[in-house]
């Protein structure tokens, strides 16, 4: 029988999948063993003896061809740690991506800094050169874009424009460890590369996080940041405090756990980009979806197959398909990211930095409005978008049949001439 005379699952119909989504062991006795061994060292601190948190440091540096890795509790740690690396401090202006994870920004407030929303490319959903370059002033102290779900931004482009200015550039990485561009990881193009390892990434070791970066002095102001700014090489009683900085730091015990998962990073996106390159060509075609290909030149790691509805060919609007989607049993995510914008959250359009508002707006953001409109483009993804899950462990009958469930659905509710 055809697929458009399918009857859809929601409406009673057989869904498209038949089986679930294939399920593996991701920790395994590898990991074990790493975790008792850090254990058994009764050393679980790097300042104590400990050697975890050094040997995953140098296994990063060698995956990378980075000269510099700094692990670190997590992910927003890491982009945090990022943009006091790159000099920024209070009423100075970051110019980032609207639609993201809140980690990506929390930072930039931290800091005291004020963040500017640049608009995004529809090939990358990261931001659009074009529109970083219209955002430079006087105040622009960095660039943070994001390589978004495994997909290279257009980095290139965005670097040389900052070298222009003496703009630092950071690479937000966490959902993208190990894609290529030009044969280069992302998160080594531009200054600093910051990275997650929290349980739903690429690699985990439970929450945690790493930059890096091949400049030798932001790699010193980084070591001081997430260890409360100590001079640990003074005796204890003469330590001094020459900045702000917070206790960041990964623990032995997690670093044992990732520098095995770090080894099986390479395989592991060669299994999630052969699911993805097939679960993309059973989409070729298919009217009212865009689905998103990796730049030319580069090599995605696939956290999601990022694609976009075309409204104007559909008849029913993203929560009727993706509700029809699930019955059909297909593992998707109608969203880009938590909220629809940063800029749209209670946060940034009350200026309300803390829990009980007494000092909103936050003075750094009394200058700034924050609202609707700032970026169409991202705004319209945002509304859009639909985030096909991949997993290492997805088999290719999970791939046929995800893409069988998508083209039932998208032919049933296109718009015909």
């Amino acid at each position: 029988m055809p697929i458009e005379q399918n009857k859809l699952a929601i409406h009673g119909g057989k869904p498209a999948k038949t089986v679930p989504y294939a399920k593996g062991i991701r920790f395994g006795k590898a990991e074990e063993e790493a975790a008792v061994a850090a254990i058994r060292s009764q050393k679980l601190w790097y300042k104590q003896g400990g050697t975890r948190v050094l040997a995953v440091e140098k296994t990063i540096c060698e995956m990378m061809g980075a000269p510099h890795a700094i692990v670190c509790s997590s992910g927003t740690a890491a982009v945090h740690m990022a943009v006091i690396m790159c000099g920024v401090e209070a009423a100075d202006e970051v110019i980032l991506n609207p639609v993201t994870d809140w980690g990506s920004i929390c930072g930039v407030l931290a800091a005291g800094a004020v963040p500017v929303f640049a608009d995004i490319r529809p090939d990358t959903l990261s931001l659009d050169p074009e529109s970083v370059a219209k955002a430079f002033t006087r105040h622009t102290r960095a660039i943070l874009l994001v390589h978004m779900a495994g997909y290279p931004a257009h980095v290139k482009e965005i670097v040389a424009l900052a070298k222009e200015r003496g703009v630092r550039v950071i690479e937000d990485c966490a959902q993208s460890p190990m894609a290529l561009l030009d044969g280069r990881p992302v998160g080594t193009l531009g200054d600093v590369g910051a990275f997650s390892t929290n349980d739903s990434k690429h690699v985990s070791c439970g929450e945690g996080g790493f930059v890096v970066t091949a400049d030798a002095e932001m790699a010193r102001v980084g070591r001081l940041f997430i260890d409360k700014a100590y001079e640990r090489n003074k005796a204890r009683g003469e330590t001094d405090v020459t900045f702000l900085g917070f206790n960041y730091r990964m623990s032995e015990l997690s670093a044992a756990v990732l520098d095995v998962q770090l080894r099986g990073l390479e395989e592991q996106i060669g299994r999630r980009t052969e699911y993805a390159e097939r679960l993309t060509a059973g989409l070729e075609g298919l009217e009212g979806l865009k689905v998103l290909k990796p730049l030319e030149g580069a090599r995605g790691a696939y956290w999601f197959v990022l694609s976009c509805l075309e409204p104007q060919r559909l008849s029913a609007d993203r929560a009727t398909i993706g509700a029809a989607l699930a019955a059909e049993g297909v593992a998707v995510w109608a969203a880009l990211a938590p909220a629809s914008s940063l800029y749209s959250t209670t946060a940034l359009r009350e200026g309300r930095l803390y829990p009980y508002g007494r000092t909103a707006p936050a003075a750094s953001l009394r200058s700034r409005e924050y609202r609707p409109g700032l970026c169409p483009m991202a705004e319209k993804v945002a509304a859009n978008v639909l985030s096909f899950l991949v997993n290492p462990f997805y088999t290719q009958q999970d791939a046929e049949e995800t893409a069988i469930g998508v083209r039932k659905v998208l032919e049933y509710y296109h718009i015909r001439p």
